[in-house]
């Protein structure tokens, strides 16, 4: 297969109009002309790396914590999205839920339809309980690494990013254990000051989680941890795009800072994603969706209604050069766990993990390892 003619947002984050030629399940060829015998005609439109969403709870009314059954409903919804592979993140439940949550996403994850669930993201439950948010605070834990190996036994080792509170009790050295192990440390859920991020950071951590929402508020006197992450070169920024949980001023001021090679664009979407739901129930909490956002009784932001691609288009039409949108949305994220030599941009030999765009930023084909997962009516085959 060819996808012909299209604007191709290339391995070097330079777009080129060109083809690419798809075969195995691998993008085999890129340039000009190329010949084959299936060619989809991309004329006008752009060929993306698929996206990434490396922090996603669920979509279309289900959960990570839901079956195996339940979980195809979120992969292949979010295919009709652009989005080829995915992190499902668990968050802070019973212990015992989280190892069952983690194997169920292991067997799920060897016959997915639509996105590939490529990695688990633990948010939690090694949180501060003051920024607790959403999370519920009788399943918050001090780090431990006697649970940590056994969440990477029944993950399969598919457990790759950890969400964690540098500040308490044993974070600084549970945050050298878990990089030894190989698992991807971002901060999130703290109060951590602007030494002490320092301190996780020369320990390990690499990332921050969901950048400015529940972590210490950035002062000009103590500019805590939002601080230390804008500053440290070697840091990434997980930034939700939806355009609620952070003002477009904000999303701004971290790509000055961060540039689009630390920016890593998420939904942290839940249940409400893709369906028409006023309410829903975690663990036993009500929590109620108005104007794409997802809160507690009590106003407490707990997650967005929104996808990653909805992000991708606010910033497109906000300006944003899709080069970079491509960037902070498929290779950081991919990057952040090392799996970037597999997918995350267009080279010959990387999964053919593409997204196609038209000149409106509407999604027209989604393919994932080669195949077409999603195609919007009244495209053609020439």
């Amino acid at each position: 297969m060819i996808l012909a003619n299209g604007n191709v947002v290339c391995d070097d984050f330079v777009l080129r109009k060109c083809d690419v030629r798809v075969e195995n399940g691998k993008i085999a060829e890129i340039g000009e002309n190329l010949s084959g015998k299936e060619k989809i005609d991309c004329s006008g439109r752009f060929i993306l790396p698929g996206f990434i969403d490396s922090h996603i709870h669920g979509a279309v009314g289900v959960r990570v914590s839901s079956n195996q059954e339940d979980l195809l409903k979120i992969t292949g919804y979010e295919a009709t999205q652009g989005v080829t592979s995915i992190f499902a993140t668990t968050e802070a439940s019973p212990i015992e839920e989280i190892f069952s949550q983690m194997e169920t996403v292991k067997r799920t994850s060897e016959k997915t339809k639509g996105a590939k669930i490529v990695a688990i993201h633990a948010e939690g439950p090694f949180i501060n309980l003051k920024k607790a948010g959403a999370m519920v605070p009788e399943s918050i834990l001090l780090p431990d690494k006697i649970l940590l190996d056994k969440m990477l036994e029944k993950s399969g080792g598919m457990l790759k990013k950890m969400t964690i509170a540098p500040e308490i009790n044993g974070g600084i050295d549970f945050i050298k254990y878990a990089a030894q192990r190989g698992v991807a440390i971002s901060l999130g859920h703290t109060d951590a000051d602007f030494d002490v991020a320092q301190q996780a950071f020369d320990a390990g951590a690499t990332m921050t989680t969901h950048t400015f929402n529940a972590m210490r508020a950035l002062n000009h006197r103590e500019p805590g941890i939002i601080g230390a992450a804008l500053v440290n070169p070697n840091v990434s920024c997980e930034v939700i795009c939806d355009y609620i949980h952070i003002h477009p001023s904000i999303i701004r001021l971290i790509y000055k800072a961060k540039g689009a090679d630390n920016m890593i664009m998420i939904s942290d979407s839940g249940n409400a994603a893709g369906c028409d739901v006023k309410e829903f129930e975690v663990d036993g909490v009500k929590r109620y969706i108005s104007d794409g956002v997802v809160r507690l009784e009590d106003g407490t932001i707990a997650g967005s209604a929104k996808t990653l691609y909805d992000g991708v288009k606010n910033l497109l039409k906000d300006g944003f050069a899709i080069e970079d949108v491509s960037k902070m949305a498929s290779f950081n994220p991919a990057k952040s766990i090392g799996i970037d030599v597999e997918t995350g941009s267009i080279k010959v030999g990387k999964c053919a993990d593409l997204v196609v765009l038209d000149g409106n930023y509407d999604i027209t084909y989604t393919f994932v390892n080669g195949g077409n997962v999603f195609k919007r009516e009244n495209r053609y085959v020439i």
